[in-house]
């Protein structure tokens, strides 16, 4: 009918209205429809959201001076830190003193690592160890993906830990960079006449001066005379460069130093090395206008008496050895000789354990050492020690004075070898003598006890030498 029309149109509206203003949950059939099944961006999420609550944590040991060492912390870790952020924590432990080496040696064993493998910078992340500034650049970033792939890792358990004296997490040292207290000396060696000097030396300052202002100190040393170029090799020499290496323009930043063009390229990733590691003190160099000077309360004379003794020494041997004449010596003469030869074999043998154990010596109050055993001098070739050779060489002569006195079948050809034995230590040990006071600009009086003993050994092996030449042409 006409008149239900507009009521029939009012109620379908508000039905409609009804049905598409309820929720969708209230309905009565919503319980029945099937959720719809996780998409994988969904759980890729899920995944992000674990991975962001791991942590991987590991330790690295590291000493002062190691430039492999200072390479991972100043260029390695960086990157690594900036880009896992708090999921990356890295210990890092100094290790200073002998018993620290010893602690590293017992950690390492730990890892079936043997000690002649052993080196810095050492990184143990879970139970993968890394030795070198090779592997952690190459390994490291790989493992903390993995790691943080299964949830992270906590750091390695080392009840060693507790007895190193420093250790600073990375992040932390990284959010201390470059702060105030922090501050680096540079010594620049240049020479105005020397173009190439000029503009390398303009290109580190204008690299320097910008980013670190009052933070970082050039000293400028102009080499002009020759005096100043034997200065220069002497410095050099300090820091493990020899003469033929040493070149202008040439920077001694920390412990490292930088030659020629590579200088502007490298000099300003060792400043943030060093600024990182709480910066770098001037250099300890010796004096320019005192080169010439010999502190005697360092024992720079008694290294030049000893000198003397030696050359006289050498003289009469040698003069001896040619006129077929020698002093006569009494019958226990000949007795001292393996006396001295056992004291030698002390001498050396120590010598060799401190270089090759890498402790310092007890030096005494006369002299300083360690300077002069952690010198590039100390080794010969690059691998051998010469507490070593002094070790074998004591060893030879003591063999050949007991042929002397008990084979007398070889009685003139141990004579002979042992004189040829006794010359070349005086002469080595001469040379050895003369690097002490005038370049390395230490002594050792191990070293010098050392000489002393082999000087008297040749002069004591002298007469039996020239003995059996008589004997032989009185035969003849």
């Amino acid at each position: 009918m006409p008149h239900l029309r507009p009521a029939l149109l009012i109620i379908l509206g508000l039905f409609l209205f009804t049905a598409l203003t309820i929720p969708v949950e209230a309905m009565p059939d919503a319980q029945a429809t099937p959720r719809p099944t996780p998409t994988y961006k969904a759980c890729h999420i899920c995944e992000d959201e674990i991975v962001d609550e791991a942590v991987v944590r590991a330790v690295m040991f590291w000493m002062y001076g190691c430039g492999h060492c200072e390479e991972v912390i100043g260029n390695v870790l960086p990157p690594l830190q900036e880009k896992y952020g708090s999921q990356l924590e890295i210990l890092l432990v100094e290790v200073i003193s002998t018993a620290d080496i010893d602690q590293l040696y017992k950690i390492a064993a730990r890892y079936n690592i043997p000690m002649e493998q052993v080196g810095v910078p050492f990184l143990i992340i879970g139970e993968q160890t890394l030795i070198g500034s090779d592997e952690v650049a190459w390994e490291l970033p790989e493992l903390i993906e993995s790691h943080l792939a299964s949830g992270g890792i906590g750091l390695p358990e080392i009840p060693e830990l507790e007895t190193f004296f420093s250790q600073t997490w990375f992040s932390t040292l990284i959010e201390d960079s470059f702060s105030e207290d922090a501050n680096v000396h540079i010594l620049f060696f240049s020479t105005p006449d020397c173009h190439t000097c000029q503009l390398i030396t303009g290109q580190a300052k204008e690299l320097v001066s910008e980013p670190y202002g009052e933070q970082v100190t050039i000293e400028m040393i102009d080499i002009v005379t020759g005096e100043d170029v034997e200065y220069l090799y002497r410095v050099a020499a300090e820091f493990g460069v020899s003469k033929d290496q040493v070149d202008l323009p040439l920077v001694i930043i920390g412990d490292q130093v930088l030659i020629g063009e590579d200088i502007p390229e490298d000099l300003p990733a060792w400043i943030e090395t060093y600024l990182r590691l709480g910066g770098a003190e001037r250099p300890p160099i010796p004096s320019k206008h005192s080169s010439n000077e010999l502190p005697l309360a360092n024992g720079f004379s008694l290294a030049i008496g000893i000198m003397a003794f030696m050359i006289v020494a050498l003289v009469y041997s040698l003069i001896a050895f040619a006129l077929g004449k020698a002093f006569s010596l009494p019958a226990w003469a000949d007795w001292l000789m393996p006396v001295l030869i056992v004291v030698g074999i002390g001498v050396a043998g120590y010598l060799s354990y401190v270089e090759t154990q890498s402790v310092e010596a007890i030096c005494g109050p006369v002299g300083d050492c360690n300077t002069v055993q952690t010198s590039p001098y100390a080794t010969l070739f690059g691998f051998l020690p010469v507490g070593v050779l002094g070790l074998l060489g004591y060893l030879g002569l003591l063999a050949s004075w007991l042929a002397r006195r008990y084979l007398p079948r070889f009685e003139k050809l141990a004579a002979i070898g042992y004189f040829g034995m006794a010359l070349f230590a005086v002469l080595f040990s001469l040379y050895l003598t003369y690097l002490e006071p005038f370049v390395i600009r230490a002594v050792c009086i191990w070293c010098l006890t050392s000489a002393v003993i082999v000087t008297l050994l040749l002069v004591l092996g002298t007469p039996p030498v020239v003995l059996q030449f008589k004997l032989s042409s009185e035969d003849d």
